[in-house]
């Protein structure tokens, strides 16, 4: 099955969108972007404060297992991706491979995630200031980046992808100091890597597998991000299959990025108690390996990468938002609205508001937003939607030769990551299952009563599904 060199202008074309948005960034820049979006550094410090205290030494396991997972997920959405290389992303990829009523829930999925995800990254910045300036409002202070990074996006995507990268530069140098200090002065035994072990204030006990695969779904979340890709594929310049390396490069990189420090910081760190009791374990190790100016350095990287992380998703759920006006998934005069160009920087600017006034009111809600967990689930259901589809699109739906990224030792990454997308929810809490089997509950609803009714609601081209490999096979519908 050979690649088919295709330019994702013409796929868009022959989908029936036109092409509204400025094709202006390069791989590197679209890699830029999603890596920004994963934000390695942010992501780092902040899930590792519980997964460090959880699963003791074996937290590096727990990082590299969800790595192999999200490694799987991101070969899945590659090859899915530069076959429909589309704003909608994940949620145009399942409604052209498994139908528009489940597309539509992806879409639904994908909606809730704009949403929320934005607010609670912007948040993460108001507790790293008051590490430098106890006693500051960080609600107010979260309100401020989500005021600012919603005023960029509305500028040229490749004026935001320099700037991006300009913060991204600094917050993968922070990423190799944590590491470094850590393979420079080992402290750990390699026999507590092989043989996790926990710590508290009385006693040392050995870590079990459970343990380690229980906060395998904690660790997905810090890699999360990579899709954006996707949503910037009608921005990207070149052949379609340029959106599939830009997902893996930027998979690759983000999981890079953790899982070796993680490591690092446990051979520095993994025998000291107070390290796995501290509400900040990172920051921390940084003080206790470098010193307080070093740690304040290093905060002041993770402050950058906070607001690079925040202004990388504004830009990626605007793109989504945009998308869903495009596809008539509401009325009328909101899908025109949401469709809006703006004429000098070629950007939906009315979508890009729409994310950062929702950012900026829910940020004022403060440990409200931070309390909300069921994101988390939200993307894992979406996750096992793209490993389906992605099995789906090989075995019933795809005519030879119109692959322009093939994902490698097919099919051991979709059914990987349906395994680990699988574990990752039956950890759940069952508060967050049921809010999001309403959520879901409520989306089909409006499907069924609205949306699948009115004429020209929801018109999702599905002109690139292909016709099955034999007559007796069902259609999409």
């Amino acid at each position: 099955m050979p690649h088919h060199d295709v330019s994702s202008e013409e796929i868009l074309k022959k989908a029936g969108y036109r092409q509204d948005l400025a094709r202006s960034l390069t791989v590197l820049q679209t890699v830029g972007l999603a890596l920004s979006d994963i934000t390695p550094a942010a992501s780092f410090f902040v899930i590792a404060a519980q997964i460090f205290p959880m699963t003791g030494t074996g937290a590096g396991w727990t990082f590299l297992l969800a790595g192999i997972i999200a490694l799987s997920v991101a070969f899945s959405m590659a090859e899915l991706g530069s076959r429909y290389p589309f704003a909608g992303g994940l949620y145009a990829i399942v409604t052209r491979v498994l139908g528009k009523p489940i597309g539509f829930l992806a879409m639904v999925d994908y909606v809730v995630q704009a949403i929320f995800l934005p607010a609670s990254i912007a948040l993460g910045i108001g507790g790293y200031i008051q590490t430098l300036v106890p006693g500051i409002n960080a609600n107010i202070w979260a309100t401020i980046l989500m005021a600012l990074v919603t005023i960029l996006a509305v500028l040229r995507v490749k004026t935001n992808a320099n700037i991006t990268g300009i913060f991204l530069s600094v917050e993968l140098a922070v990423m190799v100091l944590v590491t470094i200090v850590g393979l420079v002065h080992p402290l750990t035994p390699f026999s507590l890597l092989i043989h996790p072990v926990s710590f508290n204030a009385s006693h040392v006990s050995p870590v079990k597998a459970a343990v380690i695969l229980a906060a395998i779904s904690v660790a997905l979340f810090s890699y999360n991000g990579y899709d954006s890709a996707i949503n910037f594929s009608e921005e990207t310049d070149g052949s379609a299959r340029n959106v599939g390396k830009s997902v893996m490069n930027a998979a690759s990189l983000g999981v890079l990025f953790q899982v070796v420090p993680a490591f690092a910081v446990i051979l520095a760190d993994g025998t000291i108690r107070a390290f796995y009791g501290a509400s900040l374990p990172i920051e921390y190790y940084v003080e206790h390996a470098i010193g307080p100016t070093g740690a304040t350095i290093v905060i002041l990287g993770v402050i950058l990468a906070v607001i690079n992380a925040t202004l990388a998703i504004v830009l990626q759920f605007s793109r989504v938002i945009y998308s869903t006006g495009r596809d008539q998934s509401w009325p009328a005069p909101v899908n025109r609205a949401l469709t809006l160009i703006h004429s000098r920087y070629r950007t939906p600017w009315v979508s890009v508001l729409v994310v950062g006034v929702l950012g900026i009111g829910l940020t004022l809600l403060g440990s409200a937003v931070a309390a909300i967990t069921f994101t988390s689930v939200m993307i894992i259901i979406l996750y096992a939607l793209v490993a389906i589809s992605a099995i789906v699109h090989r075995v019933g739906r795809l005519k030879t030769g119109e692959l322009p990224f093939k994902m490698w030792i097919w099919p051991v990454p979709p059914l990987v990551a349906l395994a680990g997308v699988i574990l990752a929810i039956s950890q759940q809490t069952s508060g967050d299952l049921e809010t999001c089997a309403a959520i879901f509950g409520g989306g089909f609803l409006y499907y069924l009563v609205w949306a699948r009714r009115q004429p020209g609601l929801w018109h999702v081209s599905t002109s690139l599904v292909e016709e099955p490999a034999k007559s007796s096979a069902r259609p999409v519908k």
